[in-house]
């Protein structure tokens, strides 16, 4: 696989981008958090290699919150702002919405408010609820982060990505590297974001967003997902009038690099369009 080089731009609503991919659809990416930073170096080549086979046919945006965010802001107003985007920069439709984890629990309030703006939407690594230690860990890696201390808040969340193991004490180093050589958020306004983001997840609900989406969702998960326990993925699964939830056993918070990703979202994709013929 040649290495992707993405390029980097900021809408008009101030959420930034990195886009990449060659085909004519359009394929938005609801990226993790907190925090508004696209992804780049390994995090973005990690992230990059599980979405190599969408890319023929695809044009990709992995897109994050917009900047000046005040202080109550949730993660229906997100939604909200991913709309305008949508209606903004590609006429008011794309493709495919993929929402992995923080992205996930936006694309809830998304597929309920605004179906009109996509054809396809998976929510992945995501559930109406965080676990507690979930809440705690990413507060923690909202403050050092908005403290300037990226590698210790690298760090921080590798417990959460994988369940115990020689890949996690692994992964600490490389994500410890990561951070030594990270950019330094461009946005004036990223201290005060990236906790306020933090704020918005734990108080995340979308329970009555659930039970209003009219249209078919994908849910794909970890069984073994730090931030989202397979009770609540399940709980969500039922709140969901037309979902399909598939579990990856043994797999915990970072399911993007699994071939089976892929795989499962078009099949999805297939088994809908069909059904329309």
């Amino acid at each position: 696989m040649a290495k992707i080089k993405p390029e980097y731009g900021i809408f008009k609503t101030s959420i930034p981008y990195a886009r990449f991919g060659e085909g004519e659809k359009i394929l938005l990416l609801l990226f993790g958090g907190p925090g508004n930073e696209v992804p780049k170096g390994f995090i973005f080549n990690t992230m990059a290699k599980g979405l190599n086979p969408f890319v023929e046919e695809y044009t990709i945006y992995v897109v994050t919150r917009k900047s000046g965010l005040h202080e109550g802001y949730t993660t229906k107003d997100m939604s909200d702002d991913y709309a305008e985007m949508i209606r903004d920069e590609f006429g008011g439709k794309v493709n495919l919405i993929i929402g992995i984890s923080y992205g996930g629990i936006i694309a809830q309030h998304f597929a309920a408010d605004h179906h009109e703006l996509f054809d396809h939407i998976v929510i992945a690594m995501a559930a109406h609820k965080i676990s507690e230690e979930g809440k705690q860990i990413d507060t923690k890696f909202a403050e050092l982060l908005s403290e300037g201390n990226i590698k210790s808040a690298y760090v921080t969340i590798a417990d959460a990505l994988y369940p115990s193991s020689f890949k996690r004490t692994f992964l600490k180093g490389l994500l410890w590297l990561a951070g030594s050589f990270a950019h330094k958020p461009e946005s004036k306004t990223y201290s005060q974001d990236v906790v306020i983001e933090a704020k918005a997840e734990v108080g995340h609900d979308s329970i009555n967003s659930l039970k209003k989406i009219s249209v078919p969702v994908l849910i794909l998960c970890g069984d073994k997902d730090f931030y989202f326990p397979s009770e609540y993925v399940k709980e969500m699964d039922r709140l969901i009038n037309n979902s399909t939830l598939k579990f990856y056993e043994n797999k915990g918070h970072e399911i993007i690099g699994d071939s089976r990703f892929a795989e499962d979202i078009f099949e999805f994709i297939k088994k809908k369009e069909l059904g329309k013929n």
